[in-house]
C-alpha cells in the first residue's frame, strides 16, 4: 500500500499537504472526516468498481483485503494522519507483508 494514500487522506481531512498550511483554493467547507476518507477507500471503491455485493465492508462472506496500520489514526491529531504506516497487509486472506 502506497504511502501516498495516507498523504491523500491527510489532504482530504486537513486540506493541506503534510507540513503545510491549508490551501485556500481547497476550502474549509470541502474538508472530509477521517471516517469519510476510510469509507471512500473501502465501500466507495467497491461501489465504483461494481463490487459492492462482493467487497468493501467487513462482513461474513465478502472478499477482503486488509491492512493493519502501526497506529490508530482516530486516536491521533488530524495533522498526523500521514505518519500512519502499514504494519501488515493481507490479500484475499493471505498475509503478504509484515513490517
Amino acid at each position: 500500500v502506497s504511502q501516498s494514500r495516507y498523504n491523500a487522506a491527510h489532504v482530504g481531512v486537513n486540506r493541506a499537504a503534510p507540513g503545510n498550511t491549508m490551501d485556500p483554493r481547497l476550502g474549509e467547507a470541502q474538508k472530509l472526516t477521517l471516517a469519510d476518507v476510510f469509507t471512500a477507500y473501502t465501500a466507495g471503491s467497491a461501489e465504483v468498481n461494481g463490487r459492492k455485493s462482493l467487497a468493501g465492508q467487513l462482513e461474513p462472506g465478502l472478499l477482503a483485503d486488509l491492512i493493519v496500520l502501526d497506529r490508530d489514526p482516530f486516536q491521533h491529531p488530524d495533522e498526523e494522519i500521514y505518519l500512519a504506516e502499514v504494519a501488515q497487509l493481507s490479500l484475499s486472506g493471505t498475509q503478504v507483508f509484515t513490517r
